[in-house]
């Protein structure tokens, strides 16, 4: 949920030294006025950063007194709303945010709260649309988000088909591996299921995942169905030796016995 990205705090001298000898406002000319509005923004993500929500609140309103227009104020704003669970007032903003910037990271931002919020397939067409910008640095997480939403929704294809986007587009995603090759052995593609599954054995070779209860457990069960006696031999024994007290081996357990007698 935490997504925010860190916003340096500029000095504030502008602001609270000089002595004032006219009537007149400092931020009288357009150009202060947009120097006052990014500082105020940028004192609102630091209080954010550090968790003072009320200080981050009346900074980024100061913001808006200014310029009621100023995305990243709704942007920030939102963001505190969510973390106090005023989920209205959140959505209220995320839908400023976007409309009076259109960028696509405010609509990514969004769709993760419609998504966190479990509103599914609002979430679903978000990250849809958030992935047709070919050139956002996020593009690879929003088709696994878009699975994920899919999946929420029951749309099985379009889940496997954004999370193979996914992988292609960036093939450090661990989870993306996972669920693809799940979703693949669930519709009874082995082959499909058993090569995401070695994208993700791969990652755990380089250190970059760590097997778990279920991910061995999924593995066997693609392993049998491929007969790929090396691989079950070498899941069952992380299994038993790992996670011997999991719901997974003792499931592992009662399916082998099954196997064995039937």
């Amino acid at each position: 949920m935490n997504r925010l990205r860190g916003i340096s705090l500029v000095l504030l001298s502008v602001l609270l030294t000089a002595c004032i000898t006219t009537t007149e406002s400092p931020f009288s000319g357009k150009q202060d006025l947009d120097k006052a509005v990014e500082t105020y923004i940028q004192i609102g993500y630091a209080h954010i950063e550090n968790n003072n929500l009320f200080e981050a609140k009346r900074a980024l309103d100061q913001a808006l007194d200014i310029d009621s227009r100023a995305p990243g104020a709704h942007m920030g704003l939102a963001r505190v709303y969510e973390v106090e669970r005023e989920v209205e007032l959140a959505d209220h903003h995320f839908r400023r945010a976007i409309r009076y910037d259109g960028g696509t990271e405010a609509k990514y931002q969004y769709a993760a709260f419609l998504y966190n919020e479990g509103r599914f397939e609002n979430a679903r067409v978000e990250f849809d649309d958030v992935t047709k910008d070919t050139f956002y640095r996020n593009r690879a997480k929003s088709f696994e988000y878009l699975a994920l939403s899919s999946r929420r929704t029951d749309r099985i294809e379009e889940a496997i088909t954004a999370y193979s986007r996914a992988v292609v587009l960036d093939r450090l995603l661990v989870n993306s591996y996972v669920g693809l090759a799940d979703l693949q052995f669930q519709q009874k593609r082995l082959p499909e299921a058993m090569s995401a599954y070695k994208g993700y054995i791969s990652l755990v070779r380089a250190e970059r995942a760590n097997q778990s209860p279920f991910t061995l457990w999924l593995g066997i069960q693609i392993a049998d169905a491929m007969n790929d006696e090396d691989l079950y031999s070498s899941l069952e024994l992380q299994l038993r030796n790992r996670f011997g007290n999991s719901p997974e081996y003792r499931e592992f357990q009662r399916w082998k016995q099954e196997q064995q007698s039937s």
